[in-house]
């Protein structure tokens, strides 16, 4: 059983080398496969053709005085294109907002894409700089190896580079047994884990190498951007290399990383099971998106896709704020309201304006206002005063009177645009 010792980084501990382009892959920005620019096509007429995005989504939780701030669903891409059986999603880093899907909520098997969710567990659990002794529990473990031996004695950073930069099984039972004391109740933490992300699963492995570990795409994309938050995940699955405990160079297996510009994260996997999945993350303008594809039949396939997907999102799609603030008539003088700001991604072009009630009165002021998006409703954005006025006395009749005066006299509906 690999097991925990508290302390110090031992000497010749990780550290970064580059992050320059893979060793021996062609650089993405020089030239881009035949496929993944004819994706880009697909994608964008796709979703340009349909209008954008599609109807509202199911309504968020109520907050406060049941004001609901939604986000329009995802285009489904029918048309995308993609090798028959994938699963696709693009989210929106900063929002979690899903801007395309294709079959993205069914689960299947995600193979080493789970070490996400493994890594999550581990850094919850060990401070940077603990030291674990590695046990038997590595000996003839199957599949992609980090060449751990019992006996030896790695930092949790070491262990880290090894499970998601060569994606070791070995690495995963010796930080599992570390954490827990034993795979099976390490998947327990990890089930854990996915529960506090909103993600309903129960993995059964650590290493992804059973078919029980399964997600769905916008699943495995919850977990990608919960890892991105993290500096210990981001910092190692970013690079094309890094120096481990023993001093030699391991370079990263994932090739998506150097080939892509701006390429920022984060795992491959593969088992006959599973197919060729890759969660793939870049930056660009200061957005960062996060692509999923699972059920590839090849490594060059998942690649292309994934860069396709990307490309859609940053060329294709914009973040807009939602606001507005409208100043009424009234009585008493004037008042002014505004809705709280909603960050939603849409195809460029496409209308985004709040719609406010045909009879607008300050004593009756909804929570909230409608946003539609290409011209169809999909959400409400909260309404809060601006003015800092608190009138709560009674009104007079005349009062009243001059009020619904205001309120009758104002458009049918007030198209409004965009703070």
């Amino acid at each position: 059983m690999s097991r925990l010792v508290r302390g110090g980084a031992p000497r010749g501990s990780a550290s970064r080398l580059h992050r320059g382009p893979h060793p021996g892959a062609p650089l993405q920005r020089r030239r881009r496969g035949l496929g993944a620019h004819l994706l880009v096509a697909i994608l964008t007429g796709a979703v340009m053709a349909a209008g954008g995005v599609g109807t509202a989504a199911a309504p968020a939780a109520a907050d406060g005085m049941g004001v609901r701030v939604l986000t329009p669903d995802p285009h489904p891409l029918t048309s995308l294109g993609a090798p028959t059986g994938t699963s696709l999603v693009l989210l929106e880093g900063s929002t979690g907002q899903i801007i395309a899907a294709l079959d993205g909520h069914r689960r299947r098997p995600v193979a080493s894409a789970i070490k996400l969710v493994t890594a999550l567990t581990v850094i919850e659990a060990l401070p940077a700089g603990s030291i674990v002794v590695v046990g038997e529990e590595v000996r003839g473990v199957e599949g992609s190896s980090y060449g751990l031996r019992p006996g030896q004695a790695r930092t949790v950073e070491d262990l880290l580079i090894g499970l998601l930069l060569r994606s070791g099984n070995d690495a995963a039972l010796a930080l599992a047994h570390a954490v827990a004391g034993s795979e099976e109740e390490f998947v327990l933490r990890m089930t854990g884990v996915l529960a506090r992300l909103g993600v309903e699963a129960s993995p059964v492995s650590a290493s992804g190498l059973a078919p029980g570990d399964a997600l769905s795409a916008a699943d495995l994309a919850i977990v990608s951007r919960a890892a991105l938050a993290e500096p210990r995940i981001r910092d190692i699955v970013g690079v094309v290399g890094l120096r481990s405990d023993t001093g030699g160079v391991v370079e990263n297996r994932n090739l998506f990383i150097g080939q892509f510009p701006g390429a920022t994260g984060l795992k491959t996997g593969f088992t006959s099971a599973a197919g060729y999945t890759i969660s793939a993350s870049a930056r660009r303008d200061g957005r960062e998106l996060i692509a999923v594809i699972l059920g590839a039949p090849d490594d060059r396939v998942r690649r292309a896709t994934a860069a396709g997907l990307l490309e859609y999102g940053f060329s294709g799609t914009e973040v807009r704020s939602v606001g507005h603030t409208v100043t009424l008539r009234t009585s008493r003088g004037p008042v002014r309201f505004g809705t709280d700001g909603v960050r939603v991604t849409v195809a460029n072009g496409t209308d985004v304006v709040t719609m406010w009630p045909r009879l607008l009165r300050p004593d009756d002021l909804p929570s909230g206002v409608v946003v539609h998006v290409g011209g169809r409703p999909s959400g409400s954005a909260a309404v809060t005063r601006r003015d800092g006025r608190d009138e709560r006395g009674a009104q007079g009749l005349g009062e009243a009177l001059a009020d619904g005066v205001y309120a009758a006299l104002r458009p049918l509906g007030l198209d409004e645009g965009l703070r």
